[in-house]
């Protein structure tokens, strides 16, 4: 039998893992497993899961530089080297405040950084969407073609966007690749 504080511990784990089973990369067993978990731990996992990413994407107090790059990964796609960071929160405003933050730090940040593009998702948990932010040539071009949207002035909002590993970057690889 697990006790209640690991039970806690392994549902936030997957809670986490899986943006409250929103995620693409999540299986009804994660789902499964959490739920037992959390009447283990005592939970109620949507409340639960709110306080939680309430409190891991309270940024107010971090500078712009420690937001960008608190999940920020580089990857080399048809030769160019693209950094893509996601910053992921239940609140709408919060999204909305980095925006005006972050765009014109990645600005910066291209022109230090060995990379060709940079891309941070604001992923919208409740919503399920994300808006994308972009810097570097050709960027709104290739954000079009991935995703079918309209690009302007270095954003647009991608609808059912919220895994980097299994929406983003493959949909972004076959843009490049055509």
């Amino acid at each position: 039998m697990i006790d209640k504080v690991t039970a806690g511990l392994l549902c936030s784990a997957i809670i986490s893992d899986t943006l409250l089973f929103r995620s693409p990369t999540c299986t009804p067993i994660d789902k499964n497993a959490a739920l037992a978990l959390a009447d283990i731990a005592g939970i109620s996992i949507e409340r639960y899961a709110k306080d939680m990413f309430t409190a891991g994407s309270n940024l107010k107090n971090k500078s712009d530089d420690e937001v960008f790059h608190q999940d920020y990964k580089k990857f080399t796609i048809e030769e160019k080297r693209i950094g893509v960071g996601q910053i992921s929160s239940m609140d709408e405003n919060e999204l909305a405040d980095l925006q005006k933050r972050l765009l014109p730090h990645m600005k910066k940040v291209i022109e230090k950084e060995d990379v060709d593009m940079i891309f941070v998702l604001l992923t919208n948990i409740i919503g399920e969407s994300s808006t994308v932010l972009f810097v570097g040539e050709d960027t709104d071009v290739l954000v079009q073609k991935a995703f079918g949207v309209t690009a302007k002035d270095s954003v647009t909002m991608v609808e059912g966007l919220i895994s980097r590993k299994k929406q983003f970057i493959p949909s972004l690889t076959q843009a490049m690749r055509e």
